[in-house]
């Protein structure tokens, strides 16, 4: 059975020493940690500069990328880029009065590329936290301006190589800038008063040029920091990558060149971006911690449940559980709390047991493209049963955060009772169980196998089923090795999903624990 001896170890180990990076904006901690290589700066500004290629610094333990396998491998730094952020952020405030939030990676681009996905970004496992500090630093951005000012604009830094005067855009051709163009037309993107058309103006050639339709360089069309951060997939915040040739960012002239693009992000701030805040830090609920370090946890885990339409009775089993854990805040929201974007507020979400297809028809598409948003920017998912059906990529109202498909759907009603599962060696180090099977209680939840999508990051098999259910006129033999407990992830986010359900099996409640101290935002203490 379950070594609840051991559970408490890795709880205790969880708690106390867990993953408790890049929660926010505070750039002086120990030695060797992830801040220390990566520049955070709060803002009061909706607007955030990143730079990620500008640093020198090589990262503890973490050997040079080789870049096997990696299309269009780069390791060479774009020099200056760091220096010119800086310069920008100080410039914008001399215009504009307050500061932007700024994240700028210190570590040298040999060591990690923080513009890719993660499979290609870094190859030394070492390097993950200082991958995922960066991101989740610009996420924590991202949801403070949303709660803030409602929308905003995210500037990425860059250097190119091909035209030393000149600065290439990159919106992967306007997708990661849907939001600005759907609220304000094209020419908020191409036309004289947008970004690019006011640093013409300020005599800098860019590429497209003004008023062009032309697709953007392919070379310089726009990196994962923009497609992810961006309003890609829904949202209210744009990315434009801005690529500056060597003459504009050198240390000669990166001065009058922050100048002047301090001088075009104040006047298309004026025309596009919100000038007062539609809530005060005060006013927050999650800010109860300090601002200027991007304390934004309040006290302890902000866990969000689920409780309209497609949710079942099983909701009052995990209100009571969740209730027995220490540190952990609960908040039952309807499909229009997370349509309204209360997810901003949270670390995580619960999807309960229940019907998926209710609950992801309820949510409708934009309930479910901000949950969607919601993890790929660094928040938790949890679905259990119907949750599970939800997270998968298998069914038109799907949520499509976790790369599986659902096998035999014709008879998700096989029936109800314990059953064992099987936990696979990462599951044992995740669970923390000293036995291959555990019995749990199981109410026709989904037969997961792997989807296959190529747009979503493979899953990671916890548990399979031992035994099987098979009432109905569900055929024998198809539950057995199926997928019982699955975890992922999903852009900057974590997913795991059960079939089964722990919440109502004395002895397993834990699990429940142990899944939202895996899948909730990362926190510096």
């Amino acid at each position: 059975m379950f070594s609840m001896t051991i559970l408490r170890s890795v709880l205790r180990v969880a708690l106390l020493g867990g993953a408790c990076f890049a929660s926010g904006f505070e750039e002086k901690l120990e030695a060797q940690s992830p801040k220390e290589l990566i520049f955070v700066e709060a803002g009061d500004l909706p607007i955030i500069l990143t730079a990620p290629h500008g640093g020198s610094e090589s990262i503890p333990g973490v050997s040079k990328r080789l870049g096997k396998g990696v299309d269009k491998f780069a390791s060479v730094s774009d020099v200056y880029t760091d220096k010119l952020a800086k310069k920008l952020a100080d410039a914008i405030e001399a215009k504009m009065g307050n500061r932007p939030y700024v994240v700028i990676a210190r570590f040298h681009r040999q060591y990690l590329d923080a513009n890719r996905r993660a499979r290609d970004a870094y190859e030394s496992p070492e390097a993950e936290e200082f991958y995922e500090t960066y991101h989740q630093a610009i996420s924590d951005a991202r949801s403070e301006i949303i709660r803030r000012w409602g929308r905003g604009a995210l500037i990425d830094i860059h250097g190119q190589a091909a035209d030393p005067k000149v600065i290439f855009r990159g919106t992967q051709n306007g997708k990661t800038t849907k939001h600005l163009i759907t609220r304000y037309g094209i020419d908020a993107l191409q036309g004289e008063s947008s970004l690019l058309g006011l640093l013409a103006k300020q005599g800098i050639p860019v590429i497209p040029a003004v008023g062009s339709s032309e697709h953007e360089n392919p070379s310089f069309d726009g990196g994962y920091t923009v497609i992810t951060h961006g309003s890609s997939d829904g949202g209210t915040v744009d990315a434009i990558q801005l690529e500056l040739g060597l003459s504009l960012r050198d240390l000669k002239a990166n001065g009058e060149t922050a100048d002047k693009i301090a001088n075009a992000i104040q006047e298309f701030s004026a025309k596009y971006l919100p000038g007062t805040e539609k809530q005060s830090p005060q006013d927050l609920p999650a800010a109860k911690g300090n601002r200027t370090t991007g304390d934004l946890s309040g006290n302890g885990l902000r866990v969000g449940l689920y409780v309209d339409e497609g949710a079942s009775a099983s909701v009052e089993n995990l209100l009571s559980v969740l209730s027995k854990f220490d540190g952990v805040s609960v908040t039952k929201l309807k499909a229009d709390d997370i349509r309204s974007g209360k997810l901003a507020e949270l670390d995580l979400l619960i999807q309960p047991g229940g019907s998926g297809g209710g609950q992801g028809r309820h949510l409708g598409e934009d309930g479910r493209d901000a949950i969607r948003r919601f993890v790929k920017s660094g928040g938790g998912f949890i679905g259990i049963c119907a949750g599970a059906y939800l997270a998968s990529a298998d069914y038109s109202w799907s949520l499509n955060i976790l790369d599986a498909k659902v096998l035999d759907r014709q008879h998700w009603n096989r029936g109800k009772g314990t059953v064992e599962i099987s936990i696979t060696d990462a599951g044992r180090k995740f669970l923390g169980a000293n036995d291959n099977k555990l019995s749990i209680h199981y109410a026709q939840g989904p037969l997961l196998a792997p989807g296959n999508r190529p747009d979503i990051e493979d899953y990671e098999t916890v548990a399979t089923f031992e035994t099987e259910i098979a009432k109905n006129g569900a055929p024998e033999g198809v539950m057995k090795g199926t997928t019982a407990i699955a975890k992922g992830t999903f852009g900057n986010g974590r997913v795991i999903c059960f079939s089964p359900h722990p919440e109502m099996t004395d002895g397993l409640e834990q699990m429940v624990r142990l899944a939202i101290d895996h899948v909730k935002r990362q926190k510096s203490e």
